[in-house]
């Protein structure tokens, strides 16, 4: 799960240079290329006792920081398809004094607690093994979330927002700039909004799954392909797929299905806007980025019947308006702002 690159010297003179005050909150430097990866690992780890003073993408910026000493161990969580990495992924390990974990990403893909907290206390370990603070031995892992131990009983009032069942949703709706849009607009969110999210993208499907990598990097929500039988919840964006129709069973599961007709658009926001309005009614709402067709305006009329609200990107942020200005001219828009001020618009609502 992990592999430390480090001499025995070198963690031999990092031991002897720790003040004994400070075994109990070492310090530790954070490096991911996803936010969402940085703020999970930094969240557990300040909470177990350590002291997280850098949390950042790995940059020339970055090594020039770790060059000052200012940490005692590098957690390094990086995705190695990345080739712009690579040259300072070897300048870091030649010149870097300080010891590395090297961090298997693909463990915070799985949300199940027990999992999540067996991972991190594998983490804690190599990271006390470094240092000598064999305190950590045998710890209760407190993810921020939910305790190693707790009764299921009880589990539905210790979940936070973003961990709940879906019920506030967002549709959003894309086409030609709507990439840009999408990533200025989800970058504003913090991570603990009670919202879930599905983009509708006019993109081919051998697309979709590096705009769900791309999108990723930049939030603090998770973003993902849709994936049939997975249950949605609060802090999650689901790209919709674009040969299926996309549905959400009564337990919150997505289902997938064939269309039922042939589609002018695929996939089609009209039709992910009527299936979530018809799912959850006025819990379900919807934001028009920028596009060049009409797509949207029939599903925000039915999404606004059934008591949403549509917002609309204003004009001049957009590459290409007429998709929601076809939506503002239908009179559905409530209201209309750049990518941030729709963003900020939305942090508002919820708190």
């Amino acid at each position: 799960m992990t592999r430390v690159i480090t001499p025995n010297q070198m963690r031999a003179n990092m031991i002897e240079s720790l003040p004994k005050s400070e075994l109990g909150g070492v310090k530790l430097a954070i490096v991911s290329d996803s936010l969402r990866h940085r703020q999970q690992i930094r969240q557990v780890m300040e909470r177990n006792g350590l002291k997280v003073v850098l949390s950042e993408p790995l940059t020339p910026i970055l090594l020039d920081k770790l060059h000052s000493g200012v940490a005692d161990v590098l957690l390094l969580d990086i995705d190695e398809r990345v080739d712009h990495y690579n040259v300072l992924l070897e300048q870091l390990l030649e010149e870097s004094e300080v010891p590395i974990i090297f961090n298997d990403v693909s463990g915070l893909t799985l949300n199940e607690p027990t999992v999540l907290a067996k991972w991190y206390g594998k983490l804690l370990s190599k990271i006390a093994e470094l240092t000598g603070n064999f305190e950590w031995d045998h710890l209760d892992i407190d993810l921020g979330w939910q305790t190693k131990n707790e009764n299921p009983e009880h589990q539905s009032s210790n979940v936070t927002q973003k961990d709940k069942l879906a019920h506030n949703i967002w549709v959003l709706g894309a086409s030609l700039g709507g990439p840009d849009a999408i990533k200025q607009f989800l970058g504003e969110l913090p991570a603990n909004l009670p919202v879930a999210f599905i983009l509708t993208q006019h993109l081919g499907a051998n697309f979709m799954g590096l705009l769900a990598e791309q999108l990723d990097r930049v939030t603090a929500f998770k973003v993902m392909p849709t994936r049939a039988g997975h249950v949605l919840r609060h802090g999650e964006v689901i790209v919709a797929p674009v040969q299926e129709r996309l549905c959400i069973n009564p337990i919150g599961a997505v289902e997938l299905h064939s269309p039922h007709k042939e589609l002018a658009y695929s996939p089609s926001i009209d039709t992910v806007l009527e299936d979530m309005a018809q799912r959850y009614g006025k819990n379900c709402h919807g934001i028009i980025f920028s596009g060049m067709c009409n797509d949207g305006v029939i599903g925000a009329e039915i999404l606004s019947r059934k008591g949403g609200e549509i917002w609309t990107q204003e004009p001049n942020s957009c590459v290409i308006s007429a998709m929601p200005d076809s939506v503002r001219q239908a009179g559905c828009s409530t209201f209309s702002g750049t990518p941030r001020q729709l963003a900020h618009k939305l942090i508002r609502r919820y708190r």
